[in-house]
């Protein structure tokens, strides 16, 4: 018995590959079903090639030991009742890269229980107005991908949910959730928004980052998936208009948590990551100056389903004819993020371009470290900008004042001109690091280790592994490191 590395590695085929076109004879290889690699050994092998027992199938188990047992030529106990491991799959996280996870797995023929906390699956990129460094709009390119993994037959969709409790191993974990009440039957909901039209009570928007007022019953946005309301208690003044309104009888008050416990053989960890927290940096005054935006809150700006309709103007409702992206905030700064996050660069040329699409007169400014634009058509992007009339200087602002002649003022030096400067501008875009989440999953027996910045580490760091330390935990995206959508 020979135990190789895996012959769907190179350092597998490398190894095995060639022996078993090479050598003839019987061969016995204990692998992963035939949907993954009887194609792979037929042509490793040719056509001599006996007919695949799946070792994962309850009801193959007796043949499957049968065979190994007669090409040992010896007995192997084999503990009765010994539980085989479950083949479901877990998803934490509904952003683009948990549902693109998940779309991989399902479309292998695997069961997906994709895990939400939100009202929608989508994550940040729903929240996009567009990609780099194609300009392309986010919702047209997310929008499918959602629709799909809620109608795919293999994925089990599990918004608005906690995770309670992670206990088990490898192959075999339970997994408790609670769905918490929306307060609206999902199957009778069809989205109509009858319901949010009558609500009195108003309250500020989180999708929109404070930037806009929505109801106590709403839909998150427009095409939020699954697409159906849900009234947040907290703010409910039990006035039952919404019950009046529904001409479909979707509104349930009485609604209660459900308890859930799912069995699966592995978890994908696609929790994300949180940006940096811009009031630290008071010197550039943001919640306290008007106009100081970070660029998430830029991006809800110009979307045409953002607070203003796509209309561009300051938060005050002032025209911009001056702008100016701060890169590096929170980023690259031994305070606070060491590393750079990678895709603040872009992202803020993006915007640039952006900002120009809505207003061409605008004078656009970026103050940036160093311009770090690694990825394909990224440094495109940024010759585009600079040939559409951006301003590039190099050296971050000292601070942010409020002007005299001016909403807002920028104090900088510019290091290439070896001279200082105060920048009159309407607007100030903070550009964010990203941040590890600190928000610890109920793992019974201690969860995935992080690194020093706090995101999910993985046993081969050098080889940036989506394997976390705890096998059978995998990671996918921003959770363990900042980086861009693709």
């Amino acid at each position: 018995v020979q135990v190789s590395p895996p012959l769907c590695t190179p350092a597998g085929l490398q190894e095995q590959g060639a022996r078993l076109q090479a050598e003839p004879g019987e061969w016995l290889v204990a692998a992963c079903g035939p949907a993954q690699h009887q194609g792979l050994f037929q042509r490793l092998a040719g056509e001599e090639i006996l007919p695949v027992v799946n070792l994962l199938e309850e009801d193959h188990l007796e043949s499957a030991e049968a065979a190994i047992l007669t090409a040992l030529g010896e007995e192997i106990p084999v503990a009765s009742g010994e539980a085989l491991p479950h083949r479901e799959v877990l998803v934490v996280g509904g952003g683009v890269g948990g549902c693109q996870a998940a779309l991989d797995l399902a479309n292998a023929g695997i069961k997906v229980y994709l895990v939400e906390s939100s009202l929608s699956i989508g994550g940040t990129m729903a929240q996009l107005d567009k990609t780099f460094p194609t300009l392309d709009c986010s919702i047209c390119i997310l929008g499918p991908k959602l629709v799909e993994a809620a109608a795919h037959p293999l994925i089990e969709l599990l918004t608005y949910t906690e995770i309670s409790g992670i206990a088990g191993r490898a192959g075999r974990f339970s997994v408790d959730v609670t769905l918490k009440p929306r307060y609206v039957d999902m199957s009778k909901c069809v989205g109509c928004g009858n319901c949010a039209q009558v609500c009195p009570v108003i309250v500020p928007s989180r999708w929109n980052l404070g930037l806009k007022s929505r109801k106590c019953i709403r839909i998150i946005f427009a095409q939020a998936v699954p697409l159906v309301a849900t009234i947040e208690k907290e703010y409910c003044i039990d006035c039952q208009m919404c019950l009046n309104a529904c001409e479909h009888s979707a509104i349930d008050l009485d609604c209660q948590p459900e308890e859930r416990r799912l069995e699966v053989g592995a978890v994908v960890l696609a929790t994300g990551a949180k940006p940096f927290n811009p009031a630290i940096r008071s010197e550039y005054g943001y919640g306290r100056l008007p106009g100081v935006l970070t660029n998430l809150e830029f991006e809800r700006l110009v979307c045409a389903t953002g607070p203003t309709q796509g209309y561009f103007q300051t938060p005050a409702g002032q025209p911009v004819k001056r702008l100016a992206f701060i890169q590096c905030v929170g980023s690259r700064d031994q305070r606070f993020l060491p590393y750079c996050s990678g895709y603040c660069c872009t992202a803020a040329i993006k915007q640039a371009m952006l900002a120009l699409e809505h207003e061409p007169d605008a004078e656009v400014t970026i103050f940036f470290n160093d311009i770090r634009t690694s990825g394909k058509g990224f440094e495109e992007l940024y010759l585009r900008a600079q040939a559409a009339g951006v301003r590039f200087i190099k050296g971050l602002p000292g601070r942010i004042e409020a002007g005299e002649n001016s909403p807002l003022e920028i104090i900088y030096e510019d290091q290439r001109g070896g001279h200082r400067g105060r920048l009159p501008v309407e607007l100030a875009v903070l550009s964010l690091g990203l941040a590890a989440s600190r928000e610890e999953l109920p793992f019974t027996e201690g969860g995935p280790l992080r690194d020093d910045q706090g995101f999910y580490g993985s046993p081969h760091p050098v080889l940036q592994s989506l394997e976390s330390t705890v096998p059978g935990v995998f990671l996918a995206g921003n959770c363990h490191g900042p980086r861009d959508i693709s």
